[in-house]
């Protein structure tokens, strides 16, 4: 049997883990923004004798050493032997996605252009010649629809014609791929270069990535001196790493415009066009993406609600049923166990999902993108660059990957300040605790009341580090993609994958908890962890026994809720007041979430900025809710 080993390489945007998905099944997330896929996703798939090994590559605009996710994608290309490389173009920008793959041919890489967006470029007035196109490069070009999976069957036989296993490579079939001449100057710097050359790349490559300035090829060269000598015969080219890349751009820009034909369209104004007015409108589009924000946290609260009152009404008669048993200590501590699971299944399980399932459809249709630009203008208020938007967006999600794509940002100090504001951004499991607690318990309004707390904690904190810290302002270079229909595999699939850890983590966290819980109340330990931790509570005006909950959240937040109940029972109402479930709601949710946070904050900024934010972040969480709890409680 063959083995191949194919990478799947394209811009943000393009569906390209979209073809992952159609082409081996939903292994990865897909995203419709820059910065989601930061690791190189792998899975295997038997096509009659041979055996692929497809690669889902961060998405890129260029080959080059700039980002982490293009120095990723260079690894893959350059270093572990690919046997070939789809690149995924988009149809309505094809001149964007040339560059890259004239980058990918000087390589000597057997590449096939997987072209996407077809029929929706031809609506747009755009129609490719992929047969000329096919002519000029000299590799296969293939149409794709990944919504019907039409031609899908195509690509994977170009692959199997075009991409020989590595071992068994024909020179000559790379060197009938498409070449650009550079200028003479460059060209003989470029035959310089190529013999000082060596290893299994090409000669020809190297010596043009090494005049980029690519400094992880100059490993490949016999003596570093040549490009000093090199560089001395470039007096007309004193910034060639730029005359490179112009005429690569140029030579995009050339052959895009032999194969592009543009349809004159009727006057009549597109239905994506108009909604862009308003939700890009300076005034408007604030207002909208704020009108949609609070409709999309209703239907959670609403539908979250409705799920939530039919598995805690199971889970009652289930925990009812079990309650004849309690005799035995083992019994009694395995109840807890199961008390634990059920509860916080009823309560994390419907807003976990529902989220990602809201979150994945914004993605795919394109609306989220839009909501970035609008906060992006609010953002620079606070003295926070665009791009850290990003972030904060998959905060809503989890805080641990968004700490991670805080590398977006371009520095230190703007990675920090973002990273610090994420202790006001609830993510998924703090959302069940607003909405399974506050929003079940006491109504839609004390939950919103929850979230308007958090904005507010969150911009007092914000302004009072501009005063400290001075980030200058950077524009967002955004690419906003047309609008789309979903396709609902994806989303569901994208939403499994993102709660997949709340399955294989969090659920036996929540039963081990339980247990744990149990065995501290048979031994009467409940005082060691409540009497030390009285003044806390004292001063947020709550129960002391509510405090179990708030450190045993600090382990997996998604226990907070279920620890409530299996202190307080399920009828919570009637144990705390409407100001203290909204309080207890306020300090569970200010603050970095959980142990697992703060590994990954540790690991992207150092133990002792680590510790420090987390600890000032809580004992601030604490200090608010308690001054909130004693405002209320006067007036």
């Amino acid at each position: 049997m063959k083995n191949l080993k194919i990478l799947l390489i394209g811009q943000p945007n393009v569906g390209k883990s979209s073809l992952f998905n159609v082409l081996v099944g939903p292994k990865v997330v897909v995203s419709n923004y820059p910065g989601t896929t930061v690791e190189v996703a792998q899975t295997e798939k038997i096509f009659g004798n041979t055996k692929i090994m497809f690669e889902d590559t961060p998405g890129i605009y260029s080959i080059s050493d700039r980002s982490e996710e293009e120095k990723v994608t260079e690894r893959a290309l350059f270093e572990e032997e690919a046997d070939g490389a789809i690149i995924i173009a988009d149809a309505n920008s094809l001149e964007r996605s040339l560059y890259m793959v004239l980058q990918i041919l000087e390589a000597e890489i057997p590449t096939i252009i997987a072209l996407n967006f077809v029929e929706e470029a031809e609506k747009r007035g755009i129609k490719i010649d992929c047969e000329k196109l096919e002519k000029l490069l000299n590799i296969p070009v293939v149409p794709i629809n990944l919504l019907t999976k039409k031609w899908v069957n195509k690509l994977v036989d170009a692959i199997l014609k075009t991409c020989p296993e590595r071992s068994r490579r024909i020179k000559e079939v790379a060197r009938r791929d498409f070449k650009i001449e550079y200028d003479d100057h460059i060209e003989r710097a470029i035959s310089k270069i190529s013999t000082q050359a060596n290893g299994r790349l090409p000669k020809r490559f190297v010596a043009l990535r090494v005049l980029e300035e690519d400094e992880d090829f100059y490993k490949y060269l016999k003596n570093e001196k040549v490009i000093g000598d090199a560089k001395e015969n470039l007096k007309e080219h004193p910034k060639v790493a730029e005359d490179i890349c112009i005429t690569r751009y140029g030579t995009a820009s050339f052959i895009a415009e032999k194969v592009t034909q543009i349809i004159p369209l009727g006057k009549e104004k597109k239905l994506g066009a108009k909604i862009d007015r308003i939700l890009l409108h300076k005034t408007w589009g604030p207002l909208t993406t704020s009108l949609f924000l609070l409709a999309i946290f209703g239907i959670l609260l609403y539908l979250g609600n409705l799920i939530q009152g039919v598995l805690m009404s199971l889970t009652e008669s289930l925990l009812f049923s079990l309650g004849v048993a309690e005799h035995s200590i083992i019994t009694i501590i395995l109840v807890q166990g199961l008390t634990g699971l059920a509860i916080g299944v009823s309560i994390a399980l419907p807003y976990v999902f529902l989220f990602y399932l809201l979150f994945g459809l914004l993605e795919d249709i394109g609306l989220l993108s839009r909501f970035i630009v609008n906060a992006e203008r609010f953002l620079k208020k606070i003295g926070l660059p665009g791009k850290s938007f990003i972030p904060l967006a998959l905060g809503l999600g989890c805080t641990v990957p968004a700490t991670r794509a805080t590398r977006v940002l371009s520095s230190k100090k703007e990675q920090f300040h973002t990273a610090s504001l994420l202790a006001f951004v609830p993510c998924s499991s703090r959302i069940a605790i607003i909405m399974g607690i506050v929003g079940f318990y006491e109504g839609i309004q004390l939950a919103f009341s929850v979230f308007a707390t958090l904005l507010v904690a969150g911009l007092i904190w914000a302004f009072g580090i501009k005063k400290f810290i001075h980030i200058k302002s950077e524009p967002l270079l955004l690419e906003l993609p047309p609008y789309r229909r979903p396709l609902i595999k994806n989303v569901l699939a994208k939403s499994w994958i993102r709660m997949k850890d709340f399955v294989y983590i969090v659920i036996p966290l929540l039963a081990l908890g339980g247990i744990a819980y149990g065995i501290l109340k048979i031994l009467g330990l409940t005082n060691i962890i409540v009497e030390p931790l009285s003044p806390i509570a004292i001063w947020l005006g709550l129960p002391a026994v509510t405090l179990i909950p708030l450190v045993f959240g600090f382990l997996q937040k998604d226990l907070t809720g279920a620890m409530l109940i299996s202190v307080l029972g399920s009828k919570i109402s009637l144990a705390l007041t409407p100001i203290q479930i909204y309080t207890f709601g306020i300090a569970a949710t200010i603050g970095i979430p959980c142990i697992i946070a703060l590994g990954m904050l540790i690991k992207e900024f150092g133990f002792k900025k680590a510790i420090g934010l987390t600890i000032t972040s809580i004992i601030y969480g604490l200090l608010f809710a308690g001054l909130l709890w004693r405002i209320i409680s006067f007036f």
